[in-house]
């Protein structure tokens, strides 16, 4: 059978067509909106790099300021639940091997005495590993808190006096800043898998044959029934 030159209006008429068929059908109405929706209603709060209520371990061997004000840091964090005060060395790997903790904080005897003369103060962190992304993050937490108390000790001048904010989210939610990519990485993987299971259900309708022997071409026949859920899906990922 000889088919038609290309013509990018049947392929416009064929792409609205295959468009609308969808949107008709309840069936593929609930395929493409429903199930992303919801994988994006759970893995916006499952799937997350965020450390929280995690217990710390501190092994306080100074009694100098600077001990208690990174130890009351550390009390006060929002990603820690609870900080466990023990008074050996053997004690904090015992809670590590147990589980119970994800990080310890030994702090030497001369730490507050070595800020007081100048020197860096050095604190030993050990980690669980066999936790180790989260246990890696805790530890930029934890260094995090200590580049603070190190400011105290020597404050060094900043050259923006209004600091950083972000217009976007000032609450600085982090499970804001994930949920667009998220909602793209849905919308692309529902696409994919709708897309590639429509070519058997249009076998199955028998409407797949009735493309074959229409006076389109194989481009214009083939390109919109691919192309429909890759344009449907990101319509709910920007609603």
């Amino acid at each position: 059978m000889l088919t038609s030159a290309f013509s990018f209006t049947r392929l416009r008429a064929q792409f609205i067509k295959e468009v609308f068929s969808v949107l008709r059908d309840p069936r593929s109405r609930m395929v493409v909106f429903v199930p992303p929706i919801l994988q994006l209603l759970i893995f916006a709060f499952a799937a997350t790099l965020e450390v929280r209520n995690v217990d710390i371990a501190v092994y306080n061997q100074d009694a100098g300021r600077w001990s208690h004000e990174l130890v009351q840091r550390l009390d006060s964090a929002k990603f820690i639940a609870r900080v466990r005060h023990v008074d050996s060395q053997r004690h904090l790997h015992e809670l590590i091997d147990r589980g119970e903790v994800i990080a310890a904080l030994a702090i030497p005897v001369d730490f507050s005495r070595s800020i007081a003369a100048g020197d860096s103060g050095r604190a030993q962190v050990l980690v669980d590993g066999r936790r180790s992304n989260s246990g890696q993050i805790t530890v930029a937490y934890l260094s995090t808190i200590a580049a603070e108390v190190g400011a105290e000790v020597v404050p060094t001048p900043s050259t923006n006096a209004r600091g950083r904010a972000s217009l976007v989210q000032p609450n600085l939610v982090y499970r804001w800043f994930i949920v667009p990519g998220l909602a793209g990485i849905l919308a692309l993987f529902s696409a994919l898998l709708i897309t590639s299971l429509s070519i058997a259900r249009e076998r199955e309708l028998g409407t797949f044959d009735q493309l074959l022997v229409s006076p389109t071409s194989t481009p214009e026949s083939s390109f919109p029934n691919h192309c429909r859920h890759s344009q449907l899906a990101p319509c709910w990922a920007c609603s």
